[in-house]
């Protein structure tokens, strides 16, 4: 099983959750989250203090474990629906998962998903 996160702009979020629907995964995790990227961002006032501040972005964090066999679909339907060909739009992470369980039936593994 892997888990795959991507963060991605939150106006994304409609057309990435009709793609994954799509799939019939039985499931996925989304929340709101800000950060930046490596590319520099520009400052910005910051109230009457006259401090300046890096801007951030609002972006959307999706996770979803998935058997092995659909790992390229997954990544394939957040990366296009996404994606508008510019630099910084999110990043897509894949990690390895040894077990899970779900709570009410008890099963583990790919059976619990």
């Amino acid at each position: 099983m892997k888990k795959i996160e991507a963060i991605i702009p939150e106006d994304k979020l409609g057309v990435v959750f009709d793609a994954l629907l799509k799939l019939d995964l039985g499931g996925f995790t989304y929340s709101r989250v800000s950060g930046r990227g490596k590319r520099p961002r520009p400052m910005v006032p910051s109230g009457r203090s006259g401090r300046f501040e890096s801007a951030y972005n609002v972006n959307v964090d999706i996770f979803v474990v998935v058997p092995d066999d659909k790992v390229n679909q997954v990544i394939d339907a957040i990366a296009d629906n996404a994606s508008t060909g510019l630099s910084g739009e999110g990043k897509i992470f894949v990690s390895n998962i040894e077990d899970s369980v779900d709570i009410g039936t008890k099963k583990h593994g790919s059976s619990s998903l």
